[in-house]
Order: structure tokens, then C-alpha cells, then sequence
């Protein structure tokens, strides 16, 4: 939901639901200033910087930016004023140097963020808490990035005019997350912390801890419906380390739901208190992967309060949802779905909500209300990202849990028979269409059975509210026999676009240049069985296994014909296998005496079936998608290898 920091005390992801539907209007207007609506004041380097904030800001849909040139009165240079209008648009004024613009809300286009700019020549004033030595203002700003108290720094060359100054890189911080002021200085590098552009090496404390209230200096608090949403406001408030989430079941009903943003002069935790119902964390700046900013979840028997927009009649939990999404300033919505509250058309009450910060003034808990957010934060990317590398480097054996947003292209297909369960893994390769493999689908070939679920991360998060897509077709490869003889890829056509977003991207597919790449290791990722005869994990897995040449292979399975449609993969230590973590489906040939695994004969990268079984055998064969000329373009795929 969120992905913006140190701009402003409110510009927390979930607060920044954009307030308007209308057109993206990326128009400036220079020499002019908007008269009227201030929301507040800050101080910016550029103005496109400006227009980020103004971007993230709950309210703000005009802003008007005097830069380093104006004149009139120096101390306002640099100044970005943020500004609000019922009717979207504010006299213009002319005004020489000033630059006024739009927000970016309306915009269909995620922007990012990160802010990797230096600003030469510019000091960006704040509270300095420490000076260091260092040979290069780069040196400076990666130390900024690996503090977590660091907003912005600053950095005085070896020719700075204050010789006790020179080569020193003062880290800064300020209440806000953007500076106090800014001043015109020769010799000087101004720039923000990189953390919002992954590039954080600190630790990503992913932890959560039940039970249990940590202690430190308490920021601020607001609503949120759960822990997840908690965390990522954490994540981008100015100066919060770590948070205490209170449930629903708190014993203080006038605390239920709150998410307590706290931070320490340590930056850990000063204690952790047992207490019932209270859950901790921290956040997730640091982590190497951006936090999605859309939150298209919706909450059942849960009341979002706060300022009355409007109420209208919807048909649906989520076509209210999509009406606030194109009403002007809604932020939130609750969904009131008793037939008391529903009219002869069958149509109930969607009462549109916003509040001063964009987060609920109170959650009640009740029968018969749906509450969610606006999808405006649910935007489509620029551009597809293609395989996101692990910063890590070490090899894992058994299953370890993923992260949110580290495998955006994972997919799962749940089917209903007598109960709907996830059946298989898939992965995206365009808006509309998904691979997966051919033995899960070949028996269960009606499309209507099938449910896709993209962006989740926990098998447990699934319930009726989750969003779905349906399956329009499925085709199965035509050379497709059975597992072992290679093919086993189907695609399954969705019935309606997806729209992308951090959570749910496709996973690049290699022009045929690529096809001769050489790779030494795959991810292997999936909800599978960690152990024979054990239960799908909730939460999605993720495995590394190396490969190993064809030649090697065969050598060491001789009684079998490896073929150009498979990759083997493996460990040389007996007893050890990257699929411990059971994140695939395997055969056993019995032939040689000893178990040898044949994978499903999928593409290295893919995201593998719930039904899997554990050996302890050495090596594995994969599918050579390469070796299989698909039809629909879909061309080789050595993805994450």
C-alpha cells in the first residue's frame, strides 16, 4: 500500500488514497503561483520533488514551488507549498520564478519514491546527530542510507571555506522527513537516504512478535484494520523503527485496532512486555524490496468511520469499493450489507469516508459491514520488472518464507470440487495470461472450476473477499503425453486484464539470444509440503538448487535417457535436497534401486503444485522449457536460473 518517506508527518502509504478521479495532468505552469487552498509548507530541493510530496500528501492536489532563483524574499526559496480545492484547480496568479503543478493521484502510472538526486551547491538544514570523515559525498550518502535515523544529509568537500568542516558528512534528521529549511552554500552535497530505493545493507527485521508490546518512545497512533497494514505505515513514518499493533480482542475496546508507531535512541526495542492481544514489529525500510503501496483488501465485520463524503447504493462490497476509487476525496469505504440497508434493486449502502490524515477515525467491529480502501495506490508500473535477484547469498535446503512482493509473477490456482482448495502453482507472463503445468490442469479442464489468486503471499489470507480472476481457456501443450517425456506447461487465459502492481508482476520470458545463457542456480518457490504426508504451508516457500550439465547427469544416470527437454539439478551430498522444503511435485522411478526425482518438468522458475512428496536422493530434472517451442510466442524461460 505504501512507498513514500520523509516527505511529510502524515504521508504514510495508507493516508495517501489520492482524493480525486480525473485526468492525469502532468502539466507545470511556470511563473505562476495557485492562489489559495495552503495545506501546509515544506522544503523541497527541486519541484518535481515538490510534486512528489504533493503526490503523497492525504489532501494535497496543487502545489506551488519557489525556487533557489526567487528573489523576493530569500527565505522562502525552496519553499513548496501544498495546496487543496473542491473544484480540483485554484486561481493562477502570475508570479515571476514561481512553478506551480498537479498532484500525480490521477495518474495510472506508479511513481517512484526512491530520490537518488544530490543537489550540489545546496544545504538542506535539519537536526545534525552525527558528523563523520569521509573521502566522497557517495561515501556520505551510503552512510545515511545505513542508519536508520538518517533522513538527509549533507556533505562539505575538502575546498568547503571552514577548514573544520571539510570532508565531514553530517547525517540529519527532521520531525517531518524533509528539511527545516534549505540554503544556497558553495562546496557543498545535499541528498536524501537511498532506503526508499532499496539499497538499504542494514538488517530487514521481518519478525513479528505475538504477545508482546514493545517499549520505546511512542511517535504518534493511528487505525488500521491489521497488522500488515500497521507494519507498512511504520515502514514509511518519518523516525518509526517499530510498532505495537492492538487486536480486536485488546481488552481496552477504545484501543482496539490501534498501531502504535514507536522509535528509541537505540533503535531497538528498550523492552518487550507479555501482553495479550498486542502484536509487534518492525518495519521494513531496510528490507531490499519495495512494500507494495496498493491495499486492495477489503474487511468483513468491520466499520471504517470518519468524515461522511457520501452515500450511494452499489451492488457488491467491491463495486462500492471501485466508486470510491472514482469519487473525489474518498480515502475509504464501508460497505453496509444487511437487507435493511438495501434497496428493491438489491443494491445496499456504500457510504464513502474520508478523514483529515486518510486513515479511519475509529474501526467498530459488526455484522454486515465491508470496509476497505481506494484502489488509487493500485496503479499500474511503468515498466515490467523482469527476475528480482535475492540479495542473499547463502544456499538454502529446506523451505524459508518469502517475503511480500519478492516473487510478483506467483499465482495460486485454486479449484472447487467439493470444497475450493489451491491445486497448483502458475506464474504471469502477461495481463491476461498465466503458465502452469499441463498434469495439473489435464484432469481438471473446465475453466469455470478455476480461481486464480495473484499478489497473496499466505494461503491463509484467502477467504471470500480475497479478488480472483476466473479462467476464460486453458490450453495444454499439444506434444503433452505425461511428465516425464517433457511439455507439461498449459497456459490459462484470465477473463479480464490485470492490472499491475507491486504485488503482481509477470516474470520476464528471455528473447532467444538468451536461450544459450549458462546458469549455475534456480529458485524453486511454491506452497508445497515441507514433509511427506504434511500439510500445504501457508505461507509461500522459496528454495535455491544448483545445476548441473546434462553430460554430468547422464553419466550419473545411465539407465535413463536425459533429453534436451530437461535441466538437472541437485546437491553432491547425499541425503540433502533443495525440495526438503517440498516445494514440488515428484515421481519416484524404483528401476535402479534408489529414488530418482523427476520434477513436474517445469520451467526452472516456476511456481510448483501444492501435491508434493520428500525424498532424500541427490538430484532432480527439470523441464527445459527452452526444448519446448511453445505455441502463443512463449518462448524459453530460464527466469530465475
Amino acid at each position: 500500500m505504501f512507498r513514500m518517506i520523509w516527505i511529510y508527518q502524515t504521508f504514510n502509504f495508507i493516508f495517501l488514497l489520492a482524493s480525486v478521479y480525473s485526468e492525469c495532468v502532468t502539466q507545470t505552469y511556470e511563473n505562476t503561483y495557485f492562489q489559495g487552498g495552503d495545506l501546509t509548507v515544506v522544503f523541497t530541493p527541486s519541484a518535481n520533488y515538490c510534486q512528489v510530496v504533493c503526490t503523497y500528501h492525504p489532501t494535497c492536489l496543487l502545489f506551488t514551488y519557489l525556487p533557489a532563483t526567487w528573489t523576493k524574499d530569500p527565505a522562502k526559496r525552496f519553499s513548496c507549498y501544498l495546496k487543496d480545492s473542491d473544484t480540483e484547480m485554484l486561481p493562477k496568479v502570475d508570479m515571476e520564478g514561481a512553478i506551480s503543478g498537479h498532484s500525480l493521484k490521477q495518474c495510472n502510472i506508479q511513481i517512484s519514491a526512491c530520490s537518488p538526486d544530490v543537489h550540489i551547491g545546496l544545504d538542506m538544514e535539519g537536526k545534525i546527530y552525527d558528523v563523520t570523515v569521509a573521502d566522497s559525498y557517495q561515501q556520505c550518502q551510503k552512510r545515511c542510507t545505513n542508519d536508520n535515523r538518517c533522513h538527509f544529509f549533507t556533505y562539505a568537500s575538502e575546498t568547503f571555506n571552514n577548514a573544520s568542516f571539510r570532508k565531514k558528512c553530517l547525517l540529519k534528521q527532521a520531525s517531518v522527513g524533509t528539511p527545516t529549511s534549505i540554503k544556497v552554500l558553495d562546496e557543498v552535497v545535499s541528498g536524501f537516504s537511498l532506503k526508499t530505493c532499496q539499497l538499504s545493507e542494514m538488517d530487514c527485521q521481518m519478525d513479528i512478535f505475538e504477545d508482546q508490546e514493545f517499549s520505546g518512545i511512542n511517535i504518534t497512533s493511528f487505525f488500521a484494520p491489521d497488522i500488515s497494514v500497521c507494519q507498512t505505515i511504520c515502514t514509511y513514518f518519518p523516525k518509526c523503527l517499530f510498532f505495537t499493533f492492538f487486536t480486536k480482542e485488546w481488552q481496552i475496546e477504545s484501543q482496539r485496532n490501534l498501531c502504535l508507531l514507536k522509535t528509541s535512541t537505540s533503535g531497538i526495542p528498550e523492552a518487550l512486555t507479555s501482553r495479550e492481544n498486542a502484536v509487534s514489529g518492525f518495519g521494513l525500510l531496510n528490507c531490499r524490496r519495495s512494500l507494495p503501496a496498493c491495499n486492495s483488501r477489503t474487511y468483513t465485520h468491520m466499520n471504517f468511520l470518519g468524515d461522511e463524503l457520501n452515500v450511494t447504493y452499489t451492488k457488491g462490497h467491491r463495486a462500492c469499493q471501485q466508486v470510491c476509487t472514482e469519487v473525489i476525496r474518498c480515502q475509504f469505504f464501508t460497505y453496509f450489507s444487511l437487507q435493511d440497508s438495501c434497496n428493491e434493486e438489491g443494491k445496499c449502502e456504500c457510504h464513502l469516508r474520508m478523514s483529515s490524515n486518510g486513515s479511519p477515525v475509529k474501526i467498530v467491529h459488526g455484522p454486515g459491514r465491508i470496509s476497505g480502501y481506494s484502489l488509487r495506490l493500485c496503479k499500474k508500473k511503468a515498466s515490467t520488472v523482469c527476475m528480482q535477484h535475492s540479495a542473499r547469498t547463502i544456499r538454502i535446503v529446506g523451505g524459508t518464507d518469502s517475503a511480500p512482493g519478492e516473487w510478483p509473477w506467483q499465482v495460486s490456482l485454486h479449484v472447487k470440487l467439493s470444497r475450493r482448495r489451491h491445486v497448483c502453482g502458475g506464474s504471469i507472463i502477461s495481463n491476461q495470461w498465466i503458465l502452469t503445468a499441463a498434469h495439473c490442469v489435464m484432469s481438471l479442464a473446465n475453466p469455470n472450476i478455476w480461481h486464480v489468486y495473484a499478489g497473496i503471499l499466505k494461503q491463509s489470507e484467502i477467504n471470500e473477499d480475497t479478488p480472483f480472476f476466473k479462467v476464460e481457456e486453458i490450453i495444454v501443450h499439444p506434444q503433452y503425453k505425461y511428465a516425464r517425456t517433457g511439455y507439461d506447461i498449459a497456459l490459462m487465459k484470465l477473463d479480464k486484464p490485470m492490472n499491475f502492481t507491486d504485488l503482481q508482476l509477470p516474470i520476464c520470458l528471455p528473447s532467444k539470444e538468451d536461450a544459450d545463457i549458462l546458469y549455475t542456480d534456480c529458485w524453486v518457490i511454491g506452497w508445497g509440503y515441507r514433509k511427506e504426508k504434511g500439510r500445504v504451508e501457508d505461507i509461500l516457500q522459496k528454495a535455491t538448487v544448483p545445476l548441473m550439465s546434462r553430460e554430468e547427469c547422464q553419466a550419473r544416470y545411465r539407465k535413463r535417457r536425459i533429453g534436451d527437454k530437461v535441466i538437472c539439478a541437485g546437491y553432491d551430498e547425499g541425503g540433502r535436497d533443495a525440495c526438503k522444503g517440498a516445494f514440488v511435485s515428484t515421481s519416484t522411478d524404483h528401476s535402479r534401486g534408489e529414488n530418482v526425482k523427476v520434477f513436474q518438468l517445469l520451467p526452472p522458475w516456476f511456481a510448483l503444485p501444492a501435491r508434493m512428496k520428500v525424498h532424500h536422493q541427490k538430484h532432480a530434472f527439470y523441464c527445459r522449457h527452452s526444448a519446448a517451442p511453445l505455441f502463443m510466442d512463449v518462448t524459453a524461460s530460464p527466469g530465475l536460473c
